[in-house]
């Protein structure tokens, strides 16, 4: 789709604008949901619906979020950076939204119309100077804006909604439905992506060495970009080589853009910090651009680390000890938790009732991965969980979050595979991008579990030991109670490349994968037969310190 492409259409509200946050919050403060729990919009739509005069009282919710309420709204994670690409191309971009001009039932008859511009222009899409949007065009009502969209013919239309990409009078039109849900593509002509991201690589395909230079000049602090590498075999952030006019060298990183974890925000300010607090032996940040989800780092002249044994643990152990001694410092006193934390036990069961739903969703696309679930690990999961609760301390609750106090400042993907050897030596620890607060025990057992390191069994046990005389042995009831939960949640990690969104990003980072994916797929399923065999022999007997 990318040669040819000179000008699309998309939508407004819940494809470019999100939404998710506002309806929530409104609804609480007019009183129409019994409880504060978060809920999708659908669900949220649903409750008040059944409720008496639900349909007005939805409708004049709907009226507030998008008039007076939409300053609470934000852009969906990788809709700037996605129409900043298009402006890059020359691809004239026009949003198409069906919206009245006032909302149903408001008294104070808010310009839904120009509040929508409005946000646009404050979030940097409309600029006067330079607008990554051409046209903001607003319709009454679907059958007008379908209307439109056939009478434009944009060679690419992108929508939230069904009716509109699936409808039998755009049936020629080339189209992208913007859904988190799994559904099933009509005709050949539509694309279903579950994010930004995936709309990106399926309109723009990968970068261009030419767009990188030019958005890596944005923040190169005055020093030009004078050439640039791109750097094969990361997992998920691309990462280039830039060159610079003064001689020297840095390293670019285009973040995922995803809406659960700011990854950018959490390496960046914890580098800061570090550099701060003069904690060494780590990557240093230089500068960033939120909207666009990218940042430098000064280069490490190294190489990665291949084998490891006492010396490099030493050095992991060394810098984690620092990192504790640091971790009343005021810098840190407000930062976020880490990715996917998990202070409580049962948190660690949701995340992989939350990966395995996942996965039912696409298993019947994967027949082996069915079977695996079906036959292998939901046997295992229903054992360990029931074993791991019986196991919890008493000390402690399965259902109740660890003190404040309990709580570390942990890397959470942290490893040797994160690090390199620089030419002193030394090792470096980079990629913080899940850092923040959490419990100890998951940062020991995910070291522990971490697929991309494979530790031999001798260091493995001085792992066990050495770290806890810096988080303490008063850890062994719940880490012994805890770690098979994690060994499951890192049989599901290693699958991850099944979802479509996982594998683009994994090609978007090393487009040499592109065309392997069959072959990747079966290794990472046997990978993760072998490690729940593994689990399933040791888990009850497991030896720590």
């Amino acid at each position: 789709m990318t040669d040819s492409i000179k000008k699309i259409g998309i939508d407004l509200d819940n494809t470019i604008i999100s939404y998710d946050d506002v309806f929530q919050l409104a609804a609480n403060k007019f009183g129409l949901l019994d409880n504060n729990n978060c809920l999708s919009k659908e669900s949220l739509r649903n409750q008040i619906r059944n409720q008496k005069n639900g349909e007005k009282k939805w409708q004049k919710l709907q009226g507030y979020v998008y008039g007076e309420g939409i300053n609470e709204a934000v852009l969906f994670p990788g809709v700037y950076r996605f129409l900043w690409r298009c402006k890059e191309r020359k691809i004239d971009v026009e949003i198409v939204s069906h919206k009245t001009e006032f909302g149903h039932f408001d008294s104070k008859k808010i310009s839904l119309r120009d509040s929508a511009t409005n946000f646009l222009i404050n979030h940097g899409l409309l600029d006067n100077k330079n607008p990554l949007i051409k046209k903001v065009t607003y319709k009454n009502s679907k059958k007008e804006k379908i209307d439109y969209i056939k009478q434009n013919n944009y060679e690419c239309f992108i929508d939230d909604l069904e009716e509109i990409i699936f409808s039998e009078e755009l049936e020629g039109q080339k189209g992208i439905l913007f859904s988190r849900d799994n559904l099933s593509v009509k005709n050949s002509n539509n694309v279903i992506a579950q994010s930004w991201e995936e709309i990106s690589q399926s309109v723009l395909g990968n970068w261009s060495l030419d767009e990188v230079k030019n958005m890596a000049n944005l923040i190169s602090n005055n020093t030009e970009v004078e050439s640039i590498e791109k750097l094969k075999g990361r997992g998920n952030s691309a990462i280039y080589k830039l060159h610079l006019s003064n001689a020297n060298k840095s390293a670019l990183k285009i973040y995922p853009e995803i809406s659960y974890h700011d990854r950018l925000g959490s390496e960046f300010k914890s580098t800061k910090i570090f550099k701060e607090l003069n904690i060494n032996n780590v990557q240093r940040p230089i500068s960033f651009d939120s909207s666009l989800g990218i940042a430098t780092y000064e280069w490490i002249e190294g190489e990665r680390i291949s084998s490891y044994g006492i010396k490099e643990l030493k050095a992991a152990l060394s810098f984690l000890s620092i990192l504790h001694q640091n971790s009343k410092a005021e810098q840190f006193k407000n930062f976020p938790m880490a990715s996917d934390a998990c202070p409580k036990g049962s948190d660690i069961e949701i995340q992989i009732k939350r990966r395995l739903l996942q996965f039912d969703e696409l298993s019947t696309k994967y027949s082996d991965l069915e079977q695996f679930l079906k036959n292998d690990f939901k046997p295992l999961f229903k054992e360990i969980i029931s074993w791991s609760q019986a196991s919890w301390p008493s000390s402690s609750s399965y259902i109740v979050p660890i003190e404040k106090n309990e709580l570390i400042l942990s890397p959470s993907d942290f490893g040797f595979h994160n690090s390199l050897c620089s030419q002193n030596e030394n090792l470096i620890f980079h990629d913080f991008e899940y850092f923040g607060w959490d419990d100890p025990v998951k940062l020991i057992s995910d070291f522990s579990h971490n697929a991309a390191m494979n530790l031999t069994k001798e260091i493995e046990q001085l792992w066990f030991s050495e770290v806890s005389e810096i988080y303490g042995k008063h850890l062994l009831g719940r880490l012994s109670a805890a770690w098979p939960m994690y060994g499951l949640n890192w049989c599901l990690i290693i699958l991850n490349e099944f979802k479509d969104e996982v594998w683009s990003r994994r090609c978007s980072s090393d487009d040499s994968k592109s065309n392997l994916r069959d072959e990747h797929l079966a290794t990472q399923l046997a990978k993760s037969k072998n490690k729940l065999n593994a689990l399933a022999a040791n888990y009850k007997n497991k030896h720590y310190w």
